[in-house]
């Protein structure tokens, strides 16, 4: 057998990925990074400062690629997947995927929420689910070193189901925002405050501070917003430690006859030529889907139900956000003040309202809760205009004037894990590389049906409540995997046989195998699941540092 070239192969370059190999390279150790799509350059390969109007949209095909997705427009959908190079079956789902160095932190919301104390012990709370092997006072540690890393801007709001984080100064919120809050906090149990981002608004770390330009989803060329490829590759690439392979499909784990990973195989997605790579340790950060399919089509003689599978529960327990009651609405007394400063702002620095459902309490109608993110203020383009009457010069004008009024919100709540939620590998189809393809199985219950009602009521009575003109209502629910939220599917858990990796991101069935992204996760809650991804990924690297000093990797 060849001799490893290297001490880890990390499969995924994104907030999983990218803070393994930060980790781990920054430790000494000798690192390969295999990402699925190409090496982008921050100033080269993206479209800074430029207005919508200045890209070609007439006759362009609809919805080629990353349907539904917020982030995917004209100037970065060669980040994202193309579906019909990678289609999937079974229900209907919205399977957002991102090959290129830095995977989807090139283009997320930089919404930064730490889960809540309560959030890792579902089942001991309300009797759903299990509750993780680790606490939330285990893991806090590993929030602030990785707010201290990354940059967080936000305000200490002391709320028991919204820990703090160590802050940067926040983005101020927009006038609108403060009306919202008028109606939000007319009832004593609710709170609006600015959403926690990942933002430098101030030099921070060798970045300098955001300059507002709001174009973030094109990726910060001054890497003040946080991206894997700005700010956690850089210094891994410094050490000399880091090799990165991009175009790489990793499809197989290997692993030897003394059930040892060791290495991985993969195919050039330029040549179609295929390859392996060596390493001593195999860290996945392939984001939850594609981890987990790499998993299950890793199976052999040993593994027939796939690599580090003995529990069955690989593939199962999937779990997201639901994404519903959505409302929209104008501020009249807003309406032609244009000396408001636009909303050319950090994504995921807009208005955040905390779950303030069933927080301490089992709800009579659902199980777990739900917050709202939305905002308020003048955007880059009117996208109240196609709701406005009129034309010609006099519609101009409307749309002009009620341009900075516009405000809107949208729920977003925990998905119940269920070993019914669960994705497979297709028995017959195959991507564009031969890489069998995931079927799914997700769908929506009674519990975020009943949230998703309760969402859009709370929109409703909020808004009346600050006298805000409600223009348009989609209760929802939106498809599943609409969040990007995924988690799920390769839980932890300190029994083997009900869980796939360990209280440190360490298989069971591989001893020299980590999964360190959302498929470890043994429920979502209703927050957005970055920070806690590279929260963890940051402790699994410390973990494998320390057990190669042992000798015991």
């Amino acid at each position: 057998m060849a001799k490893p070239e290297f001490d880890v192969v990390v499969v995924g370059s994104g907030a999983a990925g990218g803070m393994a190999a930060h980790e781990l390279c920054r430790a000494g150790a000798r690192v390969l990074m295999l990402e699925a799509g190409p090496m982008l350059d921050l100033e080269k390969d993206f479209f800074h400062h430029r207005m919508v109007y200045e890209f070609p949209h007439r006759g362009l095909p609809k919805r080629e690629r990353a349907a539904y997705c917020y982030a995917a427009n004209a100037w970065n959908k060669a980040s994202f997947v193309d579906e019909r190079e990678n289609p999937y079956t079974g229900t209907d789902f919205v399977w957002v995927r991102a090959r290129a160095v830095g995977g989807k932190t090139l283009h997320w919301g930089l919404v930064s929420l730490r889960l809540a104390p309560n959030d890792f012990k579902g089942r001991s709370h309300d009797g759903h689910g299990v509750d993780w092997p680790v606490s939330y006072e285990e893991i806090e540690p590993y929030y602030e070193r990785v707010e201290r890393l990354i940059g967080i801007s936000g305000s200490p709001d002391r709320i028991p189901n919204n820990p703090d984080s160590v802050y940067l100064p926040p983005v101020p919120l927009t006038c609108g925002e403060h009306i919202l809050r008028r109606g939000v906090e007319a009832f004593p149990d609710r709170r609006l405050i600015m959403g926690r981002t990942a933002t430098a608004t101030r030099p921070h770390n060798g970045r300098p501070a955001c300059h507002y330009c709001g174009h973030c989803d094109r990726v910060c060329d001054v890497r003040a917003s946080f991206s894997s490829l700005g700010v956690l590759i850089p210094p891994a690439l410094a050490t000399r430690n880091l090799t990165i392979r991009p175009n790489s499909l990793v499809h197989t784990v290997l692993v030897d006859r003394n059930n040892r990973a060791t290495g991985v195989a993969y195919v050039d997605r330029v040549t179609h030529r295929h390859e392996e790579a060596r390493a001593r340790v195999v860290v996945l950060g392939a984001s939850t889907l594609e981890t987990t399919r790499l998993l299950l089509n890793s199976k052999s003689a040993a593994h027939p139900n796939g690599l580090a599978n003995s529990s069955g529960v690989l593939g199962k327990y999937f779990c997201e956000h639901i994404m519903g009651g959505s409302v929209d609405g104008i501020i009249h007394e807003l309406a032609g003040r244009h000396g408001i400063p636009s909303d050319a702002r950090p994504h995921g620095s807009g208005a955040y309202i905390p779950k303030f459902r069933n927080v301490t309490e089992r709800s009579k109608e659902f199980l777990r809760g739900y917050g709202f993110e939305g905002g308020a203020g003048a955007g880059e383009f009117p996208g109240v205009a196609h709701r406005l009457a009129g034309f010609g010069a006099a519609f101009k004008r409307e749309v002009k004037r009620m341009w900075p009024a516009t405000v809107g919100v949208t729920g977003c709540g925990e998905v119940l894990p269920r070993a019914d939620n669960y994705v497979e590998l297709d028995p017959v189809r195959r991507d564009a590389w031969g890489i069998p393809v995931l079927r799914f199985h997700v769908t929506w219950r009674e519990n975020e049906l009943a949230m998703v009602k309760d969402m859009t009521a709370a929109a409703e009575e909020m808004f009346r409540a600050a006298k805000i003109e409600i223009t348009r209502i989609r209760p929802g629910p939106l498809p599943p995997g609409y969040s990007i939220h995924e988690a799920g599917t390769a839980r932890m858990g300190s029994d083997p046989r009900e869980s796939v990796v360990n209280r440190f991101n360490q298989a069971h069935d591989v001893r020299n195998l980590f999964l360190v992204d959302g498929s470890v996760f043994c429920n979502s809650s209703e927050k957005n699941p970055t920070l806690t991804i590279m929260a963890l990924a940051m402790r699994a690297s410390e973990h494998i540092v320390s057990e190669r000093k042992k000798g015991h990797l």
